[in-house]
């Protein structure tokens, strides 16, 4: 299927998501996919902060932060997980997330596909389908994405097992971003989600060689209470002087103090302020290893493969982590970092004082050798192949 196959007056794609898609790989690589592909793209997401060309938007409104509206949410978060009625549940829900005017403007029968990165929106989706086919993009496996926190596990589980049980199985085709949580969604819900790696484009770059006195780390992402970042902190602690780490965090500025406080002694532990997403992975390119240890407090972070790991392979960086089982098993088979034996901060420890200068601008290379395989133009062409072969059935009937 080459990029001149679809016209844009051939194929209309509807590509929903909760967050911002200009700011967020998964969604925006799969809008681009779309453009590319030569297909009529319109978006339904919270208002972007930059907009995406040649793209309609149908948007939500923004959701004040204050401490009442946060309540109103909350009580509809109860009503809609409490609530025999579904089509009530499902309006309420919509009302809490901001896209209620979605269900008025989204035209029905409007689409010939729609591309659904965000559980909650399943059902407006299948509200709008008429004969558009589905594809649902779990990013999560949402019935354990908060597991251990009280309300997530007395008000939130029931709902996303619900709308699991209701949708996925109406769903042409399901992804998801690692094998253990395509495992799950098999075993819990009889659902078989291909996984499409959540890996960057492309950049032709060169390693910047581990040379000098520093061996410079890195950890850039989200600041989020659940991935434990402290640890990093408490890791890096019992690093010899060698090592220096950069903090590249965004969001929860509250959490961001907590860990400035906590290095505050340190010298050797930095906190740059964040970059555009554009040049993330040339900055990246900078260090020599990027840091991604996440014990494995929920099933979500115990099988993750998240953006970060694929970006720090694409910036030709050595990448650290714990025995967390998707991304240790790229790790060795690219020989691309290093993996501690066990999830304990000694463990950790460990494994990187013991680095070597030519272990390091070893792993380089073979990251510089794994991107090539690890990024967006190959893991694209399964996506391709799944709208391809759906929208090829559709034409047939």
């Amino acid at each position: 299927m080459d990029t001149n196959e679809f016209k844009s007056s051939d194929v209309k794609a509807l590509v929903m998501c909760l967050p911002d898609p200009s700011g967020n790989p998964r969604p925006r690589r799969v809008i681009e996919l779309c453009l590319k592909l030569g297909m009529d793209v319109s978006v339904l997401s919270m208002p972007p902060k930059k907009s995406i060309a040649n793209v309609r938007y149908f948007g939500s409104r923004h959701l004040s932060k204050s401490i009442t509206q946060k309540i109103l949410r909350k009580i509809y978060g109860l009503a809609v997980s409490f609530s025999p009625n579904k089509k009530a549940s499902d309006l309420l829900e919509s009302n809490r997330l901001g896209f209620e005017t979605a269900w008025k403007e989204l035209p029905e029968g409007g689409f010939d596909i729609m591309i659904v990165e965000d559980l909650f929106l399943l059902p407006l989706a299948f509200s709008k389908k008429g004969k558009a086919k589905v594809v649902f993009d779990a990013r999560e496996y949402y019935p354990r994405q908060n597991e251990g926190n009280l309300w997530f596990e007395i008000v939130e589980k029931r709902r996303r097992i619900e709308l699991c049980r209701r949708f996925l199985p109406l769903c042409d085709a399901v992804l998801t971003v690692s094998g253990g949580l395509a495992k799950e969604y098999r075993k819990e819900f009889g659902v078989e989600a291909a996984v499409v790696l959540s890996a960057p484009h492309y950049l032709e770059m060169e390693p910047t060689p581990c040379i000098g006195e520093k061996i410079r780390m890195v950890y850039h992402g989200a600041a989020s209470k659940n991935r434990k970042l402290e640890n990093l902190i408490q890791i890096f602690e019992l690093l010899d002087e060698r090592f220096t780490l950069d903090l590249i965090l965004v969001s929860d500025e509250g959490y961001q103090e907590k860990l400035k406080k906590l290095a505050a002694n340190n010298p050797r532990i930095g906190f740059p302020g964040p970059v555009p997403f554009e040049e993330i992975i040339p900055t990246l390119n900078r260090f020599d290893i990027g840091f991604l240890y996440y014990e494995p407090t929920g099933f979500n972070i115990a099988n993750c493969l998240p953006n970060k790991f694929f970006e720090y392979i694409q910036a030709r960086l050595m990448v650290a982590i714990g025995p967390t089982p998707d991304m240790a098993e790229l790790v060795y088979k690219y020989h691309c970092g290093v993996v501690a034996e066990a999830f304990s901060i000694e463990s950790m420890v460990e494994a990187l004082n013991s680095l070597t200068k030519e272990q390091i601008n070893y792993a380089k290379k073979c990251s510089d050798i794994a991107a090539r395989d690890l990024c967006f133009e190959k893991e694209h062409k399964k996506l391709k192949a799944i709208i391809q072969n759906m929208l090829s059935k559709s034409s047939d009937n």
